[in-house]
């Protein structure tokens, strides 16, 4: 069993690989994810609501969204997730006529589409071996393209619906834009006009964790970018907020399944 990070081969569009047991705690990416299961189905939440994703499935994530995941069983999972940047998607899309101004959406229903479920399985696992570019840039615009094609939507998706979006959107400019600085939810509070209690319920409704939360899921967001960039590991946590290296162990285990020093040799 094991927990498998590539780095990109094709600009914008990482995968991970997944056979451990592993739970995701609530968490967020700053890429869509498309997510597949070949052996077993896996438990998840997302925007309040819980599901099973069965193979057969996919499941497509917008950036910035809380969910979680675990397996239904420990003994057979193989979770197959492709991190896709957004200018990526926006690409394909050009190519193959579809996008047009504005941000191209993808429903966020699991799909049930079993030929581009076999698709994305088999480009998974080219992703994960040495498959020659030519080769494999073919397959990433013709399997893309297909998921566009059948199951994407123009426009812009609803970020966080809702009472409160003016002001949590002040406090998620701020978290972002200083995401290494320490702040007081007092700070937070006056910047979304409220107080620190109606702050946290207003929060959690729109984004599904809490402030300190989300804040800290940016925080390891960034140190595993700077990872994959070759940064030294307690340099990653002090740029990223951390008070020191084993901070940063600590929480990278619980949220990624690897300690740093692991995630960096395989990513």
């Amino acid at each position: 069993m094991a927990i498998v990070y590539r780095p990109e081969r094709i600009r914008g569009l990482k995968v991970l690989s997944c056979t451990d047991p592993f739970e995701f705690r609530p968490h967020i990416h700053d890429r869509y994810v498309v997510w597949l299961n070949t052996a077993g189905g896996e438990h998840y939440s997302l925007g309040g609501t819980s599901d099973i994703l069965a193979p057969g499935s996919i499941s497509v994530i917008e950036p910035g969204t809380v969910h979680a995941n675990r397996p239904c069983t420990e003994t057979a999972r193989h979770l197959r997730s492709f991190y896709v940047d957004a200018g990526f998607f926006k690409r394909i899309g050009e190519q193959i006529g579809v996008s047009r101004s504005g941000d191209l959406g993808v429903r966020g229903e699991p799909l049930n589409d079993k030929p581009l479920w076999t698709e994305l399985a088999r480009l998974h696992e080219m992703m994960l071996g040495d498959t020659p570019d030519l080769e494999l840039s073919t397959r990433v615009t013709r399997v893309f393209g297909d998921l566009l094609t059948r199951h994407a939507r123009l426009g812009t998706l609803p970020r966080c619906p809702g009472p409160g979006d003016i002001r949590i959107d002040r406090v998620l400019a701020f978290l972002h834009d200083g995401l290494a600085e320490p702040v007081s939810l007092e700070t937070l509070a006056e910047l979304a006009g409220c107080t620190p209690y109606h702050l946290i319920r207003l929060f959690k409704e729109s984004r599904g964790m809490t402030p300190h939360a989300y804040l800290m899921q940016l925080r390891l967001e960034h140190a595993r970018r700077m990872l994959e960039k070759g940064a030294p590991i307690a340099e990653s946590a002090l740029a990223s907020g951390f008070s020191d290296q084993s901070h940063l162990t600590r929480a990278f285990r619980a949220r990624y399944g690897l300690p740093p020093g692991a995630y960096q040799k395989s990513a």
